[in-house]
């Protein structure tokens, strides 16, 4: 069963309704993480809102319960790498995936099956965490990572304009019939719709 520790009383008293195991405090503090059980524990989900005690207590886990998995929320890329950086392996960004989500609606929206919406989604979440780990080295050097990640991002556009090539999205003209329509050149351009959800750039 799960251990949630939280500081919020509100939040607490609706955990322990749903039967969690509850524990009221800050996770930063290593005594409550040993009342909590961290020491026998298989997996640390680390969920903090805030990024410094959201790195305290990654620090504070890695040197005391060793033996644990982290699994941890990043508010936003700079976080990401940072998790990274001291050794955490399960880090997932916290709005790529509503990004992704949102962009494959608007797929869909423009003319794209919804399949090939989810493939291409898929496809740029893939590009962007494999972009991470690849400029992750170089995180704390502004004009390297710039030049990567604009490096990477047009290997991401020549990707999807070659899916462009190969399979034009249909779409529904006024009368309800379907047709490979031009208009859809710049607007239905995969890698210009998805790219707020992104290649990462500092």
């Amino acid at each position: 069963m799960a251990t949630v520790l939280e500081h919020d009383a509100e939040a607490i008293e609706a955990l322990r309704k749903f039967g969690f195991r509850v524990h009221y405090g800050d996770a930063t503090r290593l005594d409550l993480l040993r009342v909590a059980g961290a020491a026998r524990a298989r997996v640390l989900v680390v969920a903090v809102d805030n990024i410094a005690p959201s790195l305290e207590l990654v620090d504070i886990a890695r040197e005391n319960f060793p033996n644990l998995t982290i699994v941890a929320r990043a508010r936003n890329v700079q976080h990401w790498y940072q998790l990274n950086e001291r050794g955490v392996h399960h880090i997932e960004r916290e709005t790529l995936d509503s990004a992704l989500m949102s962009a494959r609606s608007v797929l869909e929206a423009m003319g794209y099956e919804p399949h090939r919406a989810r493939t291409l989604a898929m496809r740029f979440r893939r590009h962007s965490v494999q972009q991470l780990y690849a400029l992750a080295p170089h995180f704390r050097d502004e004009s390297k990572l710039i030049s990567l990640a604009r490096a990477g991002r047009q290997q991401l556009e020549q990707l999807f304009a070659q899916e462009r090539l190969d399979h034009p999205p249909v779409a529904k003209t006024w009368d309800g019939s379907e047709t490979a329509d031009d208009a859809f050149d710049e607007a239905a351009h995969p890698a210009k719709v998805l790219a707020n959800g992104g290649t990462p750039e500092p």
